[in-house]
């Protein structure tokens, strides 16, 4: 094996590492609709990161990463039922199917509403933009906040109040002119 096969696979480690950590909390959130128990969604979960790691070399870049990774998902999930039907509570193979198809639809209902969010906030004023961005997104509290931006505490969560309910139209309108419904 060449030192450039070696650098080569090292980079695709490193670029699947990368796609697992970006999709970990959805991928998590999508056992977590099909399965109970807690501890029973950690397992299958690592189940889930050591087979899609062992397959690693099936995964075609040109795909989404994350539906690849729900049917490996889904497919641990009916394995541990399976190997769980001696258990008092479980899903038949059905339910953890509709579950998963439903599941499914959530995700893109999700990230067709941050895809909104995100044009809809490209709509508000740089003021506005950094004011959101202090408020939800830094480590300052709102009374922080105002006091830096020389404003009483109570005029910036009525600014806040106003800015979620504009964005909050705004996606609305977006979703709807989509075809989405919210």
């Amino acid at each position: 094996m060449s030192r450039d096969d070696i650098q080569q696979d090292s980079d695709d480690e490193a670029a699947f590492v990368a796609l697992l950590m970006q999709h970990r909390h959805r991928l998590y959130a999508f056992l977590t609709k099909q399965l109970v128990n807690p501890t029973d969604v950690e397992d299958v979960f690592q189940k889930t990161s050591i087979v899609l790691w062992k397959k690693m070399a099936e995964f075609d870049p040109q795909g989404s990463f994350f539906h690849w990774a729900c049917g490996i998902a889904f497919n641990e999930v009916r394995n541990f039922l399976t190997v769980q039907r001696r258990s008092r509570l479980q899903f038949d193979v059905e339910l953890v199917e509709l579950l998963a198809q439903e599941a499914a639809a959530e995700d893109t209902l999700s990230e067709s509403r941050l895809d909104a969010l995100r044009q809809c906030m490209t709509q508000l004023s740089g003021r506005q933009q950094a004011i959101l961005q202090r408020c939800y997104h830094g480590s300052e509290s709102i009374t922080d906040v105002a006091e830096k931006l020389g404003r009483e505490r109570m005029a910036l969560y009525k600014q806040l109040a106003r800015l979620r309910e504009k964005l909050l139209d705004c996606i609305r309108i977006r979703l709807a002119k989509e075809g989405v419904s919210s």
